[in-house]
Parts: C-alpha cells; structure tokens; sequence
C-alpha cells in the first residue's frame, strides 16, 4: 500500500471513529440509557456536601406535641388566624401557610372570616395551590384556596415535586400550572411578596433554571413546568424549627421570628408522608415543609442548579468523549491508554467543578460510556495488530515462517477430514542477490514488497495463505486447489509480477525481475502422503530453475496429479 493510500485509509478509519462516537453519545442521551448512573453520581455529589443554611428561614411545625396540645387535625381556621396574629406581631418577613382551605369549614363560619381577616392584616402569607384528579382516575385539576382567602392572601404557589422514576425528588419547575406554567412555586411566591423591586425575584425578572422548550405543545389537562432548577438540599435537621403550639401559646421569644421567613406545615408522621430526596440514605422521608424550605434556601442564596441545555450538553459530551481521538497516531500504546484514562478523569472533575462552582449539572456518563467502549475496542485492536504482527513479516507485510508452519500443518489435516486436494507454491525471486548487488538492499527490499503484493492479490480466498519463507522465497498454501488450478494461479503471479517491469539489468533471464514458482499437490487418500508436500514443491521450483527460471512448474506426476 502506498503512503498516501495509507494515509488516506487512516483519515478515514479516523472520521469513522469520530462520527460513530459522536453518534452514541447522542443515542445514549437522547434514550436516558445513562439516567440511573447520572443520577447515582448527582446525589454522591450533592449529598456529601454540606449545603448552608439562610438564617433568615425558620420552621413552624404541625408537630405530634402541637397535636397533642390543641387535639386531632385539622384545626380550627381560627387558630390558624390566632397563629397568623402572633407572626404579624413579631415581625414576621413573610409567611407559608401549606395548608388547603378550599371549602368552607363546616360549622365554622366565624373561623373562616378570622382567617380571611388574618391574612389580609398580615399581608405576607402566601397558601398554596395543588392539582388532583376531581375524581377518581380523572383528569386533574387545580384546587385553589377558598376565594374570600385568595382575596386576602399575599400570593399563590405549586407545591407540585417533580418525582423522578425512581421516587426521589431532585428538581421542580419554578413556575407550572395546567395547560401552561402560571404559578410560581410556592417558595417562589413567599420571595416575590417579601422582595423589593429590582431584586432578582422580584415580578418578572429573570427566573433562574432550565426553560421549557419554545416549541412546546400544552394541554389544558397537563400539569407543564418551566425554569426547571434542583435543589441543592441541606442536611436533614438544618432549618430551626418551632413548634405550632408554642408560637400560638406566646412561648417562644418574638426575635426568634423577626425578620424572619417563616413556614408553617406538617411534619406529623401520620399526616405529611414527606418526600424522598438524595440526602434519604436511610429512607426517612423529608416533610414537605422543609422540602419548601430547602427550595426558598436555594432561592434566597442564588443557589439553585440548573441542568445544562441540551445542545450544550451534546456539544460538551461529545468534545470529552472525541479527545482521545485528537492524540496523534504514533502515540505509544500506554500513553494513549492513559490519555483515555486522563479524559475519563476530567469528564468527571468537570462535571464536579460545573457543579460546585457554576450551579450547573452536566451528565457524564454518555461520555464515560464512549470512552470505556473506545478504550475496549483500541485494546482488542491492539490485541489484534499484536497477534498480526507476532504472525506477519515486517517486510512484506506477509505471514512469517512460524504462521507459515502451523498453517501448513493445520491445512493439511483439514484436507485429511474433507478429502479435497491442498496445494502448495514454493515461489523465488530470480537471481536476486545480483539485484541486491547491482541496486542496493533498500531497493531489493522495495522489490520483495511489490512481488508481495503481486502475489497476495493471487492468493485471495479467505483459507489461502502467502508468507514469507526466508530471504527471496515465498510460499503461498492453497486450500481446497487441485493440481491444475494451482499452476494457474501460479502462473498468473509469474505473468503479474512480469507486468510490473521492475529493471533487473544483472537477471540474466529478462531486463526485468521475474519470478519462478514450484507447484505441488497432496490428494487425501493417492498413493503419496502428506510429509513430502514441501519437498516436491521445492523440488518442481528446482527444476523450473534448470529450465530457465521465468515459469511455474507441477510436481512430477503421481498422487499430486
């Protein structure tokens, strides 16, 4: 093969290797085939680090001793306007009231006023909206708060958690809704009442996180979300949290609440099941009002964490995965494996530093995976060329004698089992020392790879075998070749390598370099046997020889045919 058919089929072999590498880590991206290893390496990341904690949020919780103190649940709507009184009088910044009022309470229509008149004097609190089916197996809904109460509140939230398949929550939409996304979260909504104008939160200033697509169909029973964000989640335990009997009793110090956002919700076992979150290592749920809280923190502090886009999440796959394939080929093997490793290794650090640093989520195991099949395929490749190399003469490119050997010894008991002939080609270069003499070993070897290739294109068939035997000889084993096939092939290499019309200007025989070919034939079950093959090949060369070189010969005639 000449040097630029070699560079070129290297080029290829490259751009085959870069647009097939490119397209799994698209494939493996686009299917989510990666989802449980990404998210597997999400929580590790995001679990052991300890997330801190705005001191300006604090928890009032519906706990077993509140519900102990002013009996089972739910209460009456005016204990929640007594609560609602004591936060306004001790300066509360703003408040999350994560209970559903979307019904007049039977009974307690003095309740219901006390609270529609709580919230409207505290002018901070923000209830929550929920979507559920009306019935049964129905399409789902939104419940809004009672209107007298969503006259009076501050604003409306979601508390919809954005469930991943495997049941744990790691992100929501800061804005959803049926049909489109309308409401912002609910610790979304507590900021916008609480912050000033010009503040990142306020109205319709930039939302962090992840857009929803532009092209994006809604339908009106379809719960849709956009700014998607995760949450970066503190430490179980880490907000303050009081409980709703003693701030409604007065027991609990007012500097304890000032300035202070403050949510109120379960954590009862029997009532607020919780949610799952990366941090639940030992399965304990986290109540939803912390689960608010976790999210209001992220909020406050700028930091949420978004998921890149997804052109930008192909792009930077992609580029990872194609680094090792920038390396330029004479690379030796163990620097190439470690630049495989290496690139692993910064997949995963960026992956890390995005993270921490950026607030961003970058997936990589696509790339992993990519590179781990590369690294696969360039090992058994090298296997390969290992093996071929151990096997082939480095000259010629052909097989070497010790191929040579067990391939003649494999052949000839496959000839035994199959009863078909197998015919050997004992092949020598004419008076090719004088060549060496007259044009120099550089040129002579140039000469041994073109008659190699002349006569590999002979020997073509998947079982045929041409190597080199030592010095100018070549053999070539042909399987399954009677007598008369055999010295047609041969003889066609005498009349190719003749066409090449390399000068030999010390032949003797011709102005070119020819070739001479002994032919020799074993037929299972003749009256010859199988261990005189190559010495009737070698003596049919001989004889061509005392002929006058230039030509093919058979065998003498017997059980070779």
């Amino acid at each position: 093969m000449t040097v630029p058919a070699r560079r070129l089929r290297n080029l290829l072999a490259r751009a085959v290797a870069v647009a097939l590498s490119a397209a799994c880590v698209i494939g493996l991206l686009a299917s989510e085939a990666t989802w449980r290893v990404d998210t597997w390496i999400y929580d590790a990341l995001v679990s052991h680090r300890d997330q801190p904690v705005d001191e300006r949020i604090v928890i009032v919780a519906i706990d077993e001793r509140s519900l102990s103190a002013l009996g089972r649940w739910p209460w009456s709507r005016g204990l929640h306007a007594d609560l609602l009184a004591r936060l306004r009088e001790a300066g509360a910044r703003g408040v999350i009231l994560n209970a559903v009022f979307a019904e007049p309470a039977r009974d307690d229509a003095a309740g219901d006023a006390r609270l529609a008149a709580a919230l409207a004097a505290a002018g901070n609190v923000v209830l929550p909206v929920i979507a559920e089916p009306a019935e049964p197996g129905g399409l789902p809904i939104e419940v809004l708060p009672m209107p007298a109460l969503v006259a009076a509140a501050a604003g409306l939230g979601h508390v919809e958690a954005d469930i991943d398949r495997d049941g744990i929550v790691r992100q929501t939409g800061l804005l959803a809704g049926l049909g489109d996304p309308h409401w912002p979260a609910l610790a979304l909504a507590l900021l916008r009442t609480s912050a000033g104008a010009g503040t990142p939160l306020h109205g319709d200033a930039p939302l962090p996180g992840l857009p929803a697509p532009a092209d994006a169909e809604a339908s009106p029973y379809q719960w849709t979300r956009d700014h998607r964000v995760r949450i970066p989640y503190a430490a179980p335990g880490a907000f303050p949290r009081l409980s709703y009997a003693d701030v409604l009793a007065g027991d609990v110090d007012p500097a304890a609440l000032r300035g202070r956002w403050v949510l109120v919700g379960t954590t009862a076992a029997g009532i607020d099941h919780g949610l799952l979150t990366p941090r639940s290592h030992d399965g304990h749920a986290l109540p939803s009002i912390e689960y608010h809280a976790n999210l209001l923190n992220a909020l406050a502090r700028g930091e949420t964490i978004s998921a890149l886009s997804i052109p930008r999440q192909w792009a930077l796959s992609i580029l990872l995965a194609l680094l090792p394939l920038c390396a330029p080929r004479e690379l030796p093997p163990r620097r190439r494996g470690a630049l495989i490793a290496a690139t692993a290794a910064a997949t995963l650090l960026t992956t890390a530093l995005l993270l921490h640093f950026a607030r961003l989520w970058f997936p990589p195991t696509a790339t992993l995976a990519v590179l781990a099949a590369g690294a696969l395929a360039w090992t058994l490749w090298r296997l390969r060329q290992s093996q071929h190399l151990a096997h082939s003469d480095a000259l010629t490119l052909l097989a070497n004698r010790r191929l040579f050997d067990l391939a003649l010894e494999r052949e000839v008991r496959a000839a035994h089992r199959s009863q078909q002939p197998l015919s050997l080609l004992i092949i020598d270069v004419d008076n090719f020392k004088h060549y060496n003499d007259r044009y120099g070993h550089r040129a002579g070897d140039s000469v041994l790879r073109r008659v190699a290739i002349a006569i590999g294109a002979q020997a073509r068939r998947p079982r045929d075998l041409a190597a080199r035997y030592g010095g100018d000889e070549m053999t070539v084993i042909l399987p399954d070749t009677d007598a008369a096939a055999a010295l047609e092939i041969a003889e066609a290499m005498v009349r190719d390598v003749r066409a090449l019309r390399i000068p030999h200007e010390e032949s003797g025989i011709a102005p070119w370099v020819t070739l001479t070919i002994g032919v020799a034939t074993f037929v299972p079950g003749g009256d010859r046997d199988d261990t005189d093959l190559l010495e009737r090949a070698d003596a049919a060369l001989y004889q061509a020889k005392r002929e006058g070189r230039d030509r093919a010969r058979g065998a003498s005639p017997g059980a070779a045919g």
